[in-house]
C-alpha cells in the first residue's frame, strides 16, 4: 500500500474513533437499572440505578417486594411479564420490551434484558433495565423479529413461485425439521401429499386469487413422514408471495371426532332406553326424543283408536301444559324436579312419573331441559297398597303392645294378692306348731316361688315391651361412673351376702348419652344372672376403647355350654344346664335389645365349668335417630296431583 493510500485511509480510521468515543460516552450518559437476583428467594444481592425513574416506586419498597415492578407497567405488558420465569426457565436468557410509569408520572418505553446461571450453586438472575430509543431504526427488525420468533403459531413467507423466504422457530418444529436451512428455497409442495398438493391448488388457490386469502383446514406431512391435521391460513402479499399462519390441530380433529363418536353413542344409548327421554330448547323444540318416546305415544294413540299423526303433537300441546310450567321453573331456578301425573289416556288411567332436569350445552347458562317420564301406575298403586298394610301392621302392633301391656297389668294384681295371702297362710303356718303343718309349710314355699316366677315373667315381659316399642326414648348426657355406682350399689344392698365388686377404668368424668332405665334392665339382669350361677363374686367393670366404652360383667360359676350360646339371646331360651335356678329367659333378651337401641352390640365367652363374661360395646358418640319413614310410603307428588288420594 502506497503513503498516498494510507494518507486517504487516516482520515476515515480518526472519524472511526470518535464515533466509538461518542457511542461510550452516550452509553455512559444513558441511565440504566442493574441488578442481581437469587431466584428461589427472589431477595435483590445487587440493585443499582434510578429506580424511581422507570417504575412508580421506591428502591426500598423494591427491595421488600421484588415483583412490585410488576404495577408500573401497563395491563398488556404485565400479562406479558408474567410468563418472564418461565421462559428464563426454558431459554436461560431473555429480551423484553415494555412500557412503565415511573414516579414522575411519565410513560417510558424500556427494554429489559435478563440471563440466568447457577453460581455457587445458587440459581442468580442478573440483567438490566433501560430506556428504549425507539428512535433508532436498528430496534425496529429486532422487535418484528422478537414478535414472529416468538409466536406460538406457524409463520412463513414464500415467494410467487411458492419457494420459502422465511419460516419461524413454530414452523419449523411443527412439520419436524431442525432448522429454517432444511426449507429455505424449497417449495411448500414438500410438506403435502400429493393428494393435498392437488386439492390446495385446485381448490384453495382459485379462492385466494378472487378473494386474497383462505382459511381451513388440511392433512400436512412431516419430514418422518407422518401426517397431522393443520389448520392454515393464508394470504397473498403484494409482491404476488404468500405469506402462512398454521397451528397443529390434530388433538381438536381428534376431539371433534371423538365427540361425533360420543354422541352416536348418546343417541344409541337413549334409544335403548326402556323410558321415554325428551331434550328441549327453552323456546319449546324437540332438540332429540328417543325410540321409546315414539314408541310410547305411538302405543297410547292406538290405545285412544282416535289419535294418529298430528293429533299427537296436540294431545302434548294440551294435557301437558303443567309440564312446560315445570320445565320454565327448571330453566330458572337449575334445580331437578320430578312428579307424578295422573291422566286419563288411551281409555285408561294412567300415572307418570316425570323428571324434568336442567341441561348446560356448550355454555355455562341453562340451554335446553331433560324430561323422562315412565309409567309407573302398577308401582303407585303397589305403594298405595303397601301404605294401607303399613297402617293396618302399626295398627296391629300398637293393639299388641296395648293388649300385652292390659294383660300383664291385669296379672299383677290378682298376683300380688295371691302372694299377699301365701305370705300371711304361711306365717300362720310357720306359728301353729301343728304336727301338719311341716308339710303345709314346704307346699306354700313351692307355691310361693312359683308365684315368684310368675311375677318375673309378668315384669320382664311389661319391660320387653316397653323397650321395643320406646322409639320416642331420648338419651340423655350421663355420667357413666356414678350412674353405674348407683345401680350397683341399690343391687348390693338388697341382697343378704355383699357379692358384687364394680371395677371402673374410665376418663375422670366420661359422660355418654343413655337412656338410665334400660341401662339399669340392661346390668340388673346381666348381674342377677351372673349372681344365679355363681357363688363366688361377680366382677362389674367399665372402660373405653378407641371410638367405643364397654362394659362386661364376669362371673366364675357352671358357664354356658358351647351348643347353647347361639340361641342364649332369643326369648324364653335358657340354657341345658340351668339346673333348678329359675328364671323367665327374658333376660338376655332384653339386654340384647337395650344394647341394640344404644347403638351397641353383646359378646359373650363363656366355657363350661369356668364361668361366663358378657361384654357390652357401645359407641362414645351415640347415633342420632333420624325421623323414621316407613319405606312403603307414597312420595308426595310436586304436581297438584297426589298418587296417593287416587282411586286405583
Amino acid at each position: 500500500m502506497t503513503a498516498v493510500a494510507r494518507d486517504a485511509l487516516e482520515p476515515e480510521a480518526e472519524d472511526e474513533r470518535i464515533v466509538r468515543a461518542e457511542l461510550v460516552a452516550l452509553d455512559a450518559a444513558v441511565p440504566k437499572l442493574v441488578f442481581v437476583l437469587d431466584q428461589v428467594s427472589r431477595r435483590f444481592l445487587k440493585l443499582d440505578g434510578p429506580v424511581d425513574l422507570f417504575f412508580n416506586l421506591s428502591r426500598a419498597q423494591l427491595l421488600a417486594d421484588s415483583l412490585a415492578w410488576m404495577h408500573s407497567v401497563t395491563g398488556l405488558d404485565r400479562a406479558a411479564a408474567s410468563t418472564f420465569r418461565a421462559d428464563l426457565d426454558q431459554s436461560g436468557m431473555i429480551t423484553r420490551i415494555l412500557q412503565s410509569t415511573g414516579r414522575d408520572g411519565v410513560t417510558r418505553t424500556l427494554k429489559v434484558s435478563v440471563i440466568k446461571r447457577l453460581t455457587g450453586g445458587r440459581a442468580l438472575v442478573s440483567g438490566s433495565v433501560e430506556i428504549c430509543p425507539y428512535g433508532d431504526s436498528k430496534i425496529v427488525p429486532s422487535f418484528l423479529n422478537l414478535a414472529l420468533e416468538g409466536a406460538r403459531e406457524g409463520i412463513a413467507v414464500t415467494d410467487r413461485e411458492g419457494h420459502y423466504l422465511y419460516l419461524n422457530k413454530e414452523h419449523i418444529s411443527l412439520f419436524g425439521y431442525e432448522s429454517a436451512s432444511e426449507l429455505i428455497g424449497k417449495s411448500w409442495r414438500s410438506l403435502y401429499s400429493a393428494e393435498g398438493v392437488r386439492m390446495i391448488e385446485e381448490t384453495v388457490f382459485p379462492l385466494m386469487r378472487t378473494e386474497g386469502r383462505w382459511r381451513g383446514r388440511l392433512r400436512a406431512k412431516r419430514k418422518d413422514g407422518s401426517f397431522f391435521s393443520q389448520e392454515l391460513s393464508l394470504a397473498v402479499l403484494a409482491n404476488g408471495g404468500i405469506v402462512c399462519n398454521c397451528r397443529d390441530v390434530s388433538t381438536e380433529v381428534a376431539l371433534i371426532e371423538q365427540l361425533g363418536r360420543s354422541e352416536e353413542m348418546f343417541r344409541a344409548f337413549f334409544n335403548s332406553l326402556p323410558m321415554p327421554v325428551t331434550i328441549r330448547k327453552l323456546t319449546g323444540e324437540h332438540d332429540f326424543k328417543n325410540q321409546a318416546c315414539e314408541t310410547f305415544l305411538a302405543q297410547e294413540a292406538d290405545r285412544s283408536g282416535k289419535l294418529s299423526g298430528g293429533d299427537l303433537g296436540q294431545l302434548e300441546g294440551k294435557v301437558f301444559d303443567y309440564w312446560r310450567v315445570v320445565a320454565q321453573r327448571v330453566a330458572t331456578t337449575g334445580t331437578a324436579e320430578t312428579f307424578d301425573f295422573p291422566l286419563t289416556w288411551g281409555g285408561r288411567d294412567v300415572i307418570l312419573e316425570v323428571k324434568k332436569l336442567p341441561l348446560r350445552i356448550s355454555c355455562a347458562t341453562i340451554t335446553h331441559v331433560c324430561t323422562i317420564f315412565s309409567d309407573v301406575t302398577a308401582e303407585r298403586r303397589s305403594e298405595v297398597m303397601a301404605a294401607d298394610a303399613a297402617r293396618r301392621r302399626e295398627d296391629y302392633l300398637v293393639m299388641q303392645r296395648e293388649f300385652i301391656s292390659m294383660v300383664s297389668h291385669e296379672f299383677r294384681t290378682p298376683l300380688t294378692a295371691i302372694q299377699g295371702l301365701q305370705y300371711l297362710l304361711l306365717k300362720r303356718v310357720s306359728l301353729s306348731g301343728e304336727p301338719e303343718a311341716a308339710d303345709l309349710k314346704r307346699w306354700l314355699e313351692v307355691q310361693g316361688q312359683a308365684l315368684g316366677t310368675l311375677k318375673d315373667l309378668t315384669d320382664q315381659v311389661l319391660l320387653l315391651n316397653r323397650i321395643e316399642h320406646m322409639d320416642s326414648a331420648v338419651p340423655q348426657p350421663m355420667e357413666v361412673e356414678a350412674t353405674l355406682v348407683k345401680i350397683v350399689t341399690m343391687m348390693s344392698s338388697s341382697m343378704e351376702i355383699r357379692r358384687t365388686r364394680l371395677e371402673v377404668d374410665l376418663p375422670k368424668g366420661f359422660t355418654a348419652k343413655l337412656h338410665e332405665p334400660q341401662l339399669r334392665a340392661m346390668v340388673e339382669n346381666l348381674i342377677s344372672n351372673a349372681l344365679k350361677y355363681s357363688i363366688e363374686v361377680v366382677t362389674v367393670q367399665a372402660g373405653t376403647d378407641g371410638n367405643h366404652w364397654w362394659l362386661a360383667v364376669t362371673d366364675r360359676g357352671r358357664g354356658i355350654p358351647e351348643a347353647d350360646q347361639g340361641k342364649l339371646f332369643q326369648p324364653f331360651y335358657r340354657a341345658s344346664n340351668i339346673g333348678k335356678v329359675s328364671g323367665t329367659g327374658l333376660g338376655l333378651t332384653i339386654v340384647a335389645r337395650c344394647a341394640a337401641f344404644h347403638g351397641g352390640r353383646v359378646a359373650l365367652e363363656s366355657r363350661a365349668g369356668e364361668g361366663s363374661k358378657f361384654t357390652v360395646t357401645f359407641p362414645i358418640k351415640f347415633p342420632e335417630r333420624s325421623a323414621a319413614r316407613s319405606a312403603t310410603a307414597v312420595k308426595d307428588s310436586a304436581s297438584p296431583f297426589n298418587a296417593s288420594k287416587l282411586s286405583l
